[in-house]
């Protein structure tokens, strides 16, 4: 991650107000003449002059008209529990009194260290916050009240500074037995293909063919049957993978959601396969559905994962309209990895046309904790209805030549489980 450079500071109008020492100060002063006209003795006198005299000197003192307020992030994006340290900077012209600032904050930020006063010269002021974010997504960073006084303290006023957004990335999982489509890409990547080429995977023995390099011929077999052979090898070539995530339904606990297992995953999938040099893309079905085409490369990952971050930002209740997936979005015989709850029969649909369209799917169950059941026995009659409608869905999402497994609760990623030999048989 790389160091954010500070925006031009915020120009803010200062509306000062009398302080309270200032009102104290010019109430004891009226106060005290009033009784030394109303007593016609001179110690009430003495008691008002010094008092009027610093309202005088006070308000005749120069004050700054505006100030402006920096609010800077060390670092724009960072991973769930990374420090990320906040900047705010008061300047102005005019030498201030104390400074107190205020930021706004999500509570998923947590403070890790409380506000301290970093420097406090000459027309500057600055403190920072340590924070360590909680939960991906886009965070809103402020606004930033600035509370300030004059020098002496007579007069104060109020300014407000617009602050930045922080990215915050769901840590990827590790993933293990990366899943192989049947159809790879013609260009050259780290996945054995079952017909013959340039790689180091042993396929097999043929026949010598005029043309064949001399370090390929098969010495040991080749003086038993006292003929040339050759050793052949499988193509290693690259594949297509598209990450669907629904993003229809945010079913669970705050931070362990399904929507957040989802994420996690599919961050975990695509560093999996982008590492292997494969083409990764990914679908956000809901109420706005994204897509990001596949690509290779370390930018693509956070390209996808910015994606999938604007899922947090969808707070309207628009349902989604289409059950057919972009055709830009899913090349032709693409892996498609589809992490949802399995909830809604929209996305149930769209999983059917894909498999008929002839991709391979993948659905991942991040449902990972079923309703809670009391002790009564309606309660318990109605769990084992859901568990058996659960069984429904699945059965019928396998008829259909989907993979079916179950997400795990920590987000990571259970490739392992995943067996497409079954499916691609029955796909042709």
């Amino acid at each position: 991650m790389s160091a954010v450079a500070p925006g031009p500071p915020v120009t803010s109008t200062l509306d000062w107000r009398p302080a309270r020492l200032l009102k104290h100060l010019a109430t004891v002063g009226v106060l005290a003449l009033a009784a030394a006209v109303v007593t016609i003795r001179v110690e009430p006198v003495l008691v008002a002059t010094p008092c009027l005299a610093a309202v005088a000197v006070t308000t005749r003192r120069r004050r700054p008209d505006e100030v402006g307020v920096t609010v800077q992030l060390d670092e724009d994006r960072c991973f769930e529990g990374e420090r990320v340290e906040v900047r705010v900077t008061v300047r102005s012209e005019v030498p201030l009194g104390a400074v107190d600032l205020d930021l706004d904050l999500p509570g998923v930020l947590g403070v890790e260290d409380g506000r301290r006063q970093v420097a406090h010269s000459r027309g500057e002021h600055t403190a920072t916050w340590t924070l360590r974010p909680r939960r991906w997504g886009r965070w809103t960073i402020g606004p930033v009240v600035v509370r300030v006084r004059s020098a002496g303290g007579a007069w104060t006023s109020t300014a407000r500074g617009e602050g930045g957004e922080l990215a915050v990335y769901p840590p990827p999982r590790a993933a293990r037995d990366l899943v192989v489509p049947q159809r790879l890409l013609h260009r050259i990547g780290t996945h054995a293909a079952r017909r013959p080429g340039a790689g180091i995977e042993f396929a097999g023995i043929r026949d010598y063919v005029p043309g064949d390099a001399v370090r390929r011929v098969n010495w040991a077999v080749s003086s038993r049957r006292r003929e040339l052979l050759v050793n052949e090898y499988a193509a290693e070539l690259a594949a297509d993978v598209v990450v669907l995530v629904d993003t229809t339904a945010d079913v669970g606990p705050y931070g362990a959601s399904s929507l957040d297992q989802a994420v996690r995953t599919a961050a975990g999938i695509a560093q999996a396969y982008l590492g292997a040099g494969d083409r990764v893309g990914v679908v956000g079905f809901g109420g706005v559905t994204r897509w990001l085409a596949p690509d290779v490369g370390a930018r693509q990952y956070y390209r996808l994962v910015d994606t999938l971050l604007a899922s947090r930002l969808d707070e309207s209740y628009v349902d989604p309209t289409i059950a057919r997936l972009p055709h830009p979005a899913l090349p032709p015989g693409a892996l498609v990895f589809a992490l949802s709850p399995l909830l809604d029969a929209r996305v149930l649909a769209a999983l059917g046309d894909l498999r008929q369209r002839g991709h391979p799917v993948v659905a991942v169950d991040v449902l990972t904790r079923e309703p809670r059941s009391g002790a009564d026995v309606t309660d318990e009659l109605a769990l084992r209805v859901w568990r058996l409608d659960r069984g429904v869905v699945e059965h019928g999402l396998r008829e259909m030549g989907v993979v079916v497994i179950d997400g795990t609760a920590d987000g990571s990623v259970p490739l392992e489980r995943v067996r497409l030999e079954p499916v691609l048989a029955g796909a042709r």
